[in-house]
């Protein structure tokens, strides 16, 4: 993924000879697929269509760290691939099982490097076993649940309650894992669409609204890895109770965002190159 991060506000974006200027500097647009805005910039209607039109997607994130939107591509293409997924949803629990035992398997390969086993052979023989996406989502539950129980457990007790909450997060690591799950569904949503797929129709999880389902399925296989980056940075002291303030839940501070750009990318670039290479894989399954 060609990610250009833009964090500075009240600048002007403009679009000359297939280049994009931010101020003084110029930047190919053959070097960008997904432009993310974190601050109030000017941008006009005729640059969003011309971005629109060489294939860049846009990604707006608002102050509150939770509120992103995205502004997508007019691809019509690979219609195949859309029927293809109208098809397999007579294979929606097979799917289904392949989300939820990867995501298991991931997440303890992450526990047990830092010296927690959790027995792989019990979860993956219950996944197994499922007679139904309803009984899938009740083994999720109950792995999600005793998982978390350990992952924070790795953390210093002054950051968390010691279980996962959102909407709003209640603790500095449920905030900055919200964060980055909210960035990556985004990320994963765009790599959907420019392949070809509708990012609605699922397998596991149910669309709903604007939901993009597909996006929730693929998430499942890079949660751990996102778990993993968010214990680093804490660890590593890159991030701290001081970066988060608290009104109606812990939120990161707004000005802390920038020094975290850097991992950001780093880690967004790893997890496109991943999920194409899983896309590719499902686009074979199903057609």
């Amino acid at each position: 993924m060609k990610l250009v991060i833009i964090d500075r506000a009240e600048i002007k974006l403009v679009l000359r000879n297939r280049q994009l200027f931010v101020d003084a500097q110029a930047i190919p647009l053959r070097l960008i697929e997904l432009l993310v805005l974190q601050e109030d910039v000017l941008l006009s209607s005729s640059l969003i269509l011309n971005l629109s039109k060489e294939g860049i997607a846009i990604m707006h994130i608002g102050k509150n760290n939770m509120d992103m939107a995205l502004t997508l591509p007019q691809f019509a293409k690979n219609a195949h691939i859309k029927k293809a997924q109208y098809h397999a949803l007579d294979q929606s629990l097979d799917l289904a099982k392949y989300f939820i035992d990867e995501k298991i398997i991931r997440h303890l390969s992450h526990l047990k490097s830092v010296g927690h086993d959790m027995g792989e052979n019990i979860w993956k023989e219950k996944v197994n076993k499922a007679e139904s996406i309803e009984v899938l989502i009740g083994i999720e539950g109950s792995f999600s649940r005793l998982y978390f129980g350990q992952y924070f457990k790795l953390f210093s007790p002054h950051l968390h309650k010691g279980k996962r909450s959102k909407r709003p997060a209640l603790d500095p690591v449920n905030a900055m894992l919200s964060y980055v799950y909210t960035m990556v569904y985004n990320l994963l949503t765009t790599r959907l669409h420019m392949a070809g797929f509708e990012a609605s129709i699922s397998y596991l999880h149910i669309p709903f609204r604007s939901h993009y389902a597909l996006s929730s399925d693929f998430m499942e296989l890079f949660r751990a890895r996102i778990n993993e980056k968010v214990l680093e940075w804490f660890n590593d002291g890159l991030l701290s109770i001081d970066d988060f303030s608290r009104k109606d839940g812990v939120w990161l501070k707004y000005e802390s965002r920038k020094k975290l750009w850097k991992e950001i990318k780093a880690l967004l670039h790893v997890i496109s190159v991943e999920a194409d290479k899983e896309m590719a894989l499902f686009r074979v399954t199903i057609t």
